[in-house]
């Protein structure tokens, strides 16, 4: 038997940290990675207990770590027993992404540029003039509200059952980047859509295994949407959502969450090993990726 040495005294760690991480596939994407890059990097996940966060973060610092992920339920709470933030991060109000450099901890959020990254690559275009309708008010409606201003949108329209959340995230992207978001009730779609480029559904309707719900009903998009929209869910289990489907049905450009998924994971890894990494590696991990996520589906 040939000894095996795939994690040695010199192997470079990160890792994540979430409750539960059981069905994460962030490890098979980072693990790859690492291989098909030639880095000595190894990804572990870790299931801390709510009660246990901050230990868990001074553990990793002390075990050496180059950084870590962060997954519900922490991607908040976190941000205290971190020394800086991004400005990203700071906008946003959460951490997906630390690094670890010189004992200090940093936070990012790479929701914000995994979105951005997954929206230019699946339609070919880039959020700078576009009008956004965003659908919900939670996280990752923020991240992609406060990217889509940095990125220079035109308007960002947010929509959400409870004002007060969706008025949160105008007020942020109002005052701190540039005065170009509403807040509107759910009942607003109906005019909201028509004067809108891009609609972006980040409310957790159509999820598997609830596949028949949708944040808008199909007999009413049918009657405004036009082939000449764009409409971004960020669900990708199942790849198709209703809201696709009936999108898809209108003649809409369609995009699912799996890009936003893959390239958060991208950027973070760039930002830990800072690292460029090339389009044929992407396109490789990419499709190893599309397998790994296949299983977990």
């Amino acid at each position: 038997m040939e000894p095996v040495e795939i994690i040695t005294g010199k192997t470079r760690l990160l890792g994540l940290i979430g409750y539960p991480v059981r069905h994460t596939i962030s490890p098979g994407l980072h693990n790859t990675l690492s291989a098909a890059l030639g880095q000595d990097y190894v990804y572990l996940p870790f299931e801390v207990h709510p009660t246990n966060l901050e230990k868990a973060v001074t553990g990793l610092q002390a075990l050496g770590f180059t950084g870590f992920n962060v997954t519900i339920p922490y991607k908040e709470e976190v941000i205290k027993y971190l020394d800086r933030l991004s400005r990203e991060a700071e906008l946003i109000g959460a951490v997906n992404t630390v690094k670890i450099c010189d004992r200090k901890l940093t936070g990012y959020n790479t929701d914000a540029e995994g979105f951005a990254r997954s929206f230019a690559e699946m339609t070919g275009t880039g959020l700078k003039n576009k009008k956004m309708l965003v659908i919900g008010a939670g996280g990752t409606a923020r991240a992609i509200a406060v990217k889509a201003a940095l990125e220079g949108a035109s308007k960002i329209y947010i929509v959400n059952r409870t004002r007060n959340k969706s008025e949160n995230i105008v007020n942020i992207i109002n005052q701190y980047i540039t005065d170009i978001a509403e807040s509107h009730d759910l009942d607003s779609i109906f005019e909201l859509v028509p004067c809108s480029d891009v609609i972006i559904n980040t409310t957790p309707l159509g999820m598997h295994p609830d596949v028949d719900k949708s944040p808008v009903e199909d007999s009413v998009l049918l009657k405004i949407l036009k082939p000449s929209h764009i409409v971004y869910d960020v669900i990708y289990n199942p790849d198709k959502t209703r809201l696709l489907l009936c999108a898809e049905k209108a003649g809409c450009k369609i995009v699912n969450g799996l890009g936003m998924l893959f390239y958060q994971g991208i950027h973070a890894y760039e930002i830990w090993t800072e690292t460029t990494i090339e389009k044929n590696i992407l396109d490789e991990v990419y499709q190893a990726f599309l397998k790994i996520s296949q299983r977990f589906g």
